[in-house]
């Protein structure tokens, strides 16, 4: 007999996870006092026997389905022995109805019976091709009677013993077909992904549990209330408030929900699979009120209960751009609000009996609300996608969107929807971050510790040491300079200096009350030029060696050497504390300058709060590790000067060397280091004994697990820190003690964090958005600056791109790049946690990823890493097997002896893209010559036969066209070529002929 595509969806669909019920229906019942085994054997047979398809048995046949019926003499169903735990009986039965079955036309029913000391139980475990939950109830009120009879000897009931054919369903009418086509039309699936969880990759993922939750007193009143107000009915209610939620959470706007639908018509007691998935479609606009979406909810749910006869998977091939995979690509959420069934009490052979929970431990979609008229409880049922706290969490947000919707139903479900008094509370408190600064700025912090430790070691360069009293002369002597060349307040002047003199420049820059300028002394001439032409610099200070570019309209040079001898103390002319203290260049189009100017409130605030979080205070030494002309080299030193301890000038090659960093360290008292972004953490893990108690702050963009996990076993003390270059160094840093935990951390002093959607509204606690910031640590900017736009609670803020999500203890968990987040097959790679890796890595000291698009669809991720000394030769999983799962595994690692940088110093991404694209096709070429081999060549074969397209050794199977059905008939089809039986999950796994092929022979 033909089998229905249903049926196949689920066929194939078990395919993928072998050895598992997936697809399996339990019904537990237990009587208060002793079952006989006998009877039970003799009523389940006379059942059976009625209805017929409980007596269908399926086979494969190649890549097809097939199915018969087992004549009523021929069929038997044998009873188990049920394995009782002692634990959980309702765990025991899970386990014994998760069993899978096997299409060998063997029956798709198992029955399992156990003494109990409470009563006996009999479990029975039926396949879905044959069973569904409307069954449960229909299978009780046939056995039953039955049973009762055989027990006493009775006739059995004559209508227990008429035949009960199995129900045909109808074939789909066209006019069900025009419906959805008009009502689908245009629906893209790709929106259905939700901001918490795991996005999916490729393989399935089908464990899943369920978590429920008794609707607050507030919440049933507010459903109540909701029917009256919004004319709708409570399933519609319900619905509507299951959509704002969704939606709320990332998926839609434009929402599919699936709703199971008992398709029996008039044959209300047909046991079997009748039970049609109706795709709703809802569009949620968040910037309206509950009531236009309830309306707009009970529409639509209507109108498919009247075209509910087509079953989804007949949809998916009448649908423009709606393909075929384990699961209907129309919806990814349930709504299974069942109907109101009365209450009975239930009686075997004169024994109170009650039903039995029988979970099945799988979820087919990554949430499903089921939920009913007769009960005051939300159940949310949820692969494993989700994590269980993210559901608990919305079950909590469920809640609280009915009672506010109740309060207003106008009002903009945006204001409320997705939000729980848990997540204000914990919002609420993570946002205080306001906190008094001991000093206006880095200037008068110095100062103050010039007046109480004049002697201090300030400085120790090489075998030079200077204390606060001399650095304090020296910055003095500057700002006389300054002043003799007509320097004034707000002016701008450069600083172009070895690391160690550039420290007393920058403190007489300050005297002075301009703007200091850093360079880089060793770049390019041009690039400073192209600097200097852009901030109008009013003159440049120069130390021991350096030569500014020969150019006459560049501003004048000032030698540090000629600054006076300290005279008669001049007035102050240090700025305001919300003045410009310092501006930083990067590179950005066409190589021109772009700045970043920071306040001097905003260093203050920065350098004070960390020197707090890493304990630096007088005799503490930090080691100046950043490269000249970043905010970076400044905050190392200031975060020593403003705390009364002492900045250690190392000299360049202790960046990606680790023994001249054990030297500079070691012998002048390092106790807190600061990696600055670009710079290995993995060099200070070749400290050994100097590590012990080291305080180590860096970058958890750039921090690999292996790495951290060297420096914590190493016995350092170890804070990971986010930044951007539009704030003052770091906004957020938090303790790290566990290196497989991501980065996390709370604002810096005086600065906000939070989470936003694309639409600006701040995210609760879990969801993944964009990282804004606001307070005295972002760069000054324009007013019309559109990366510095204005929110009505926090103002003016900065939109980083940093993907991250607030956690329950209030801290915000950095997440990479948002432009940095590719979509594979396989699933999301975080470009930037594969540079982590690299950088944790012996020899690399620069590293970079890219996403190269590829000509048949998707990208492939192509690594670099910096090796200027040869190392060993090692696999690309071996170059990221101390981090990324197979996702984050690059698809090449291309060795550079120096990665092209543009000039500000960063790699340069446009000469990395052209090096990884002919990578790549070098690659192609190299792999493609597999093809070469008989059974590559084949397997290329059949993949052009059955996507229709030109195939290589290297085409995926499923980025060029393929799905579920097609992979089973690929199974087949190598079944016949190799005399290999391949499971479905196989392809899946390995989507290339060549991936295939090395699969085939190991």
């Amino acid at each position: 007999m033909k089998t229905s595509s249903k049926e196949k969806a689920l066929w194939l669909l078990e395919q993928l996870v072998p050895g598992t019920g997936v697809n399996n229906l339990g019904l537990g019942l237990q009587v208060s006092g002793r079952l006989r085994p006998d009877a039970l054997r003799a009523a389940l047979a006379i059942v059976a026997g009625r209805f017929e398809v409980l007596r269908t048995v399926y086979r494969t046949a190649g890549a097809d389905l097939v199915k018969e019926v087992v004549p009523a003499g021929e069929f038997a169903v044998e009873i188990e022995p049920l394995d009782l735990s002692g634990g959980s009986l309702e765990g025991d039965l899970t386990a014994f109805a998760d069993r899978p079955f096997r299409f060998d036309g063997r029956p798709l029913v198992r029955v399992g019976f156990a003494t109990h000391p409470d009563g006996d139980v009999l479990c029975v475990a039926v396949h879905h091709l044959v069973f569904d939950m409307v069954s449960v109830g229909l299978f009780l009120q046939a056995f039953i009677p039955v049973y009762d009879a055989v027990a006493a000897g009775r006739p059995v009931p004559a209508q227990a013993t008429v035949p009960a054919p199995a129900l045909a369903e109808p074939e789909p009418r066209p006019a069900d077909l025009a419906y959805w086509r008009e009502v689908l039309e245009g629906f893209q699936p790709g929106g259905l992904d939700l901001w918490c969880g795991t996005p999916r990759g490729r393989q399935p993922k089908l464990a899943g549990e369920s978590a429920s939750r008794a609707l607050s007193a507030g919440a049933q009143q507010a459903v109540v209330q909701l029917q009256r107000a919004v004319r709708a009915p409570l399933g519609a209610v319900m619905l509507a408030a299951y959509a704002a939620l969704l939606a709320s959470h990332g998926a839609g706007p434009d929402l599919v929900v699936g709703s199971p639908v008992n398709v029996r018509g008039a044959n209300t007691a047909a046991i079997g699979y009748h039970v049609n998935v109706v795709p709703i479609r809802i569009r949620v606009d968040l910037a309206e009120g509950f009531r236009a979406l309830a309306r707009q909810a009970r529409d639509a749910f209507l109108g498919a209960m009247a075209h509910a006869d087509t079953p989804v998977d007949e949809l998916t091939g009448e649908l423009a751009g709606i393909g075929t995979s384990w699961q209907t690509q129309l919806f990814r959420h349930l709504f299974n609000f069942l109907p109101q069934a009365p209450a009975v009490e239930l009686s075997v052979d004169g024994m109170a009996a009650r039903v039995l929970t029988v979970e099945n431990p799988h979820s087919k979609f990554d949430l499903e609300l089921v939920g009913s008229p007769s009960r005051a409880e939300v159940v949310f049922r949820y692969s494993e996608t989700l994590a269980r706290a993210d559901v608990e969490a919305m079950l909590d947000r469920f809640d609280a969107l009915l009672v506010a919707a109740a309060q207003d139903p106008d009002r903009p479900l945006g204001e409320t929807a997705g939000w729980s008094d848990a997540d204000r509370r914990i919002t609420g408190r993570a946002h205080g971050t306001a906190a008094p600064t001991a000093h206006p700025t880095v200037l008068a912090a110095f100062r103050s510790w010039v007046a109480r430790t004049p002697a201090a070691p300030a400085v120790i360069d090489g075998e030079r040491t200077v204390s606060y009293r001399q650095l304090d002369a020296t910055a003095a002597a500057v700002r006389a300079l300054l002043a003799d060349a007509g320097v004034r307040a707000g002016d701008t002047v450069a600083v172009a200096a070895p690391r160690g003199e550039a420290i007393a420049a920058v403190l007489g820059v300050w005297r002075a009350g301009a703007v200091c300028l850093p360079l880089d002394p060793g770049h390019d001439p041009s690039w400073l030029t192209r600097q200097l032409t852009h901030a109008r610099v009013k003159a440049v200070l120069t130390g021991t060696g350096v030569q500014l570019p020969a150019d006459d309209d560049l501003p004048p040079a000032l030698p540090l050497a000629d600054a006076p001898a300290p005279g008669p103390a001049a007035p102050e002319e240090a700025g305001e504390p919300t003045a410009p203290a310092c501006l930083i260049h990067t590179c950005g189009e066409a190589g021109q300058p772009v700045a970043t100017v920071l306040s001097h409130a905003g260093i203050a605030d920065t350098v004070g709060h960390f020197a707090a979080e890493l304990g630096v205070g007088p005799g503490s030494g930090v080691p100046a590790l950043a490269a000249p002309a970043t905010f970076d080299a400044l905050f190392d030193v200031f975060l020593a000067l403003s705390a009364g301890g002492h900045c250690v000038v190392v000299p360049d090659a202790a960046r990606t060397d680790a023994a001249a960093l054990r030297s500079a360290a070691g012998r002048h008292d390092v106790t807190v280091a600061v990696v600055p972004p670009g710079t290995p953490a993995r060099i200070l893990a070749d400290l050994a004994d100097q590590l012990p108690g080291l305080t180590v702050l860096a970058d958890g963009d750039e921090l690999s697990a292996g790495t951290a996990g060297r420096l914590l076993a190493a016995g350092c003390r170890l804070h990971c820190g986010y930044g951007t270059p539009q704030t003052t160094g770091w906004a957020l840093s938090g303790r790290l003690d566990d290196p497989d935990e991501p980065p996390r951390g709370r604002p810096v002093a005086n600065t906000r964090a939070y989470v936003a959607a694309p639409d600006g509204r701040e995210l609760p606690i879990g969801l993944r958005g964009e990282l804004r910031l606001a307070g005295t640590g972002l760069a000054l900017s324009d007013p019309d600056d559109p990366a510095f736009p204005t929110d009505p609670r926090y103002g003016r803020h900065h939109r980083t791109g940093e993907l991250a999500r607030r956690r329950p203890d209030g801290t915000v968990e950095w997440l990479g790049r948002m432009d940095r987040q590719v979509a594979t097959g396989d699933g999301p790679v975080d470009l930037g946690h594969v540079e982590a890796v690299l950088l944790g890595h012996p020899g690399v000291t620069a590293a970079a990823a890219l996403a190269v698009p590829q000509p048949g669809g998707g990208d492939t991720v192509v690594a670099f890493a910096e090796t200027p000394m040869p190392t060993p030769t090692s696999t690309d999983a071996d170059a990221a097997a101390d981090g990324p799962a197979a996702p984050g595994v690059p698809g090449q690692v291309v060795r550079l002896a120096e990665l092209p940088r543009t000039p500000d110093g960063r790699p340069d991404r446009d000469a990395l893209l052209a090096i990884a694209r002919k990578a790549l096709d070098q690659g192609t070429d190299q792999q493609d010559q597999a093809a070469d081999d008989a059974l590559v060549r084949d397997l290329v074969e059949i993949w052009g036969q059955l996507l229709t397209v030109e195939a290589t050794a290297q085409t995926d199977f499923f980025a060029s066209g393929g799905h579920s059905l097609l992979a089973a008939v690929l199974a087949q089809k190598i079944e016949e070529l190799t005399g290999t039986s391949l499971e479905l999950g196989e392809v899946f796994k390995h989507p290339t002929p060549t991936a295939l092929a090395a699969r085939l022979r190991a």
